[in-house]
């Protein structure tokens, strides 16, 4: 299973459990209550050790499609919300140390939310609204033997 792979089977669970759809991999749909999750890098390295390990990053995007209304009805502030609360989650896990399985020889040291609110992109038009949640994981990768 590659890193890839791991992520994806991490967080559809939760996908699923919230918005009710399936967890979409590099590719965001323009649709209401869709998630997806990008990734920006992978095996990104931050230091090397004398011993041959490695500490890397895997980067990635949540991305929250949710109904925008253009007037002064709560929706935008309950779409907030529930990115928000995604974020909350993430962090939750990072506490509770619950990470992705990125197989025996990587030892992830913590998962984060790269930003304190998630980003917004709006498409009035279509009225849908996207909330991008910035992530990284951070992990030792034990040289190879």
């Amino acid at each position: 299973m590659t890193k890839h792979d791991a992520v994806k089977v991490y967080f559809e669970p939760k996908v699923v459990e919230i918005a009710g759809n399936v967890l979409n991999f590099n590719f965001s749909a323009e649709s209401q209550n869709s998630v997806a999750l990008v990734t920006n890098y992978s095996d990104r390295i931050v230091k090397r050790f004398v011993t041959g390990d490695m500490q890397k990053r895997y980067g990635f995007t949540i991305i929250i499609v949710q109904e925008y209304a253009l007037n002064d009805d709560d929706q935008n502030l309950r779409a907030m919300n529930f990115a928000q609360e995604f974020m909350d989650w993430i962090e939750e896990q990072n506490r509770k140390r619950i990470f992705p399985d990125f197989g025996a020889r990587c030892q992830i040291e913590k998962m984060q939310n790269l930003q304190n609110m998630p980003n917004l992109s709006v498409n009035a038009r279509a009225g849908l609204a996207r909330y991008m949640l910035q992530c990284e994981i951070l992990y030792r990768e034990e040289k190879e033997k």
